[in-house]
């Protein structure tokens, strides 16, 4: 990205760091085996505890209870749940906090944004330059 960029004029582009927060999930696993996660999927179907996959394959085969924003959140959540009869959860970091980058392109003219676009299309994936909210 930095190499796409650095073609453009100086001074129209900046690029903010922006960090993705970690997110936090309460889970139960990695189960032994299908037989074992079919089981604990009745038991929460029983409990009217909703559930689906992790995001991550190194906690399969598991399941997520909820994702949360931090820590405490999804110990609190863990709480609740053992009050529903959820004895085997745990709270685990899902994503740990990982660094991001935000392109500002604020002062563009229409020659400009044609040259920022053929430039950044291949860094971007092919992904179109969009107006910042």
């Amino acid at each position: 990205m930095r190499a796409a960029v650095a073609a453009l004029p100086q001074g129209s582009w900046r690029l903010e760091s922006t960090p993705l927060p970690g997110r936090w999930m309460v889970y139960m696993g990695r189960f032994a085996d299908d037989e074992t996660l079919d089981k604990k999927r009745t038991e929460l179907r029983a409990r009217k505890v909703p559930y689906d996959r992790p995001n991550n394959p190194t906690l399969e085969p598991g399941l997520s209870l909820g994702r949360y924003s931090t820590e405490e959140a999804a110990q609190r959540a863990l709480t609740t749940l053992g009050n529903q009869g959820v004895r085997t959860a745990k709270v685990v970091q899902e994503r740990p906090e990982t660094p991001a980058f935000t392109l500002r392109l604020p002062a563009l003219d229409s020659a400009t944004r044609a040259q920022a676009e053929a430039q950044l299309r291949p860094a971007l994936g092919e992904k179109p330059l969009r107006a910042c909210p």
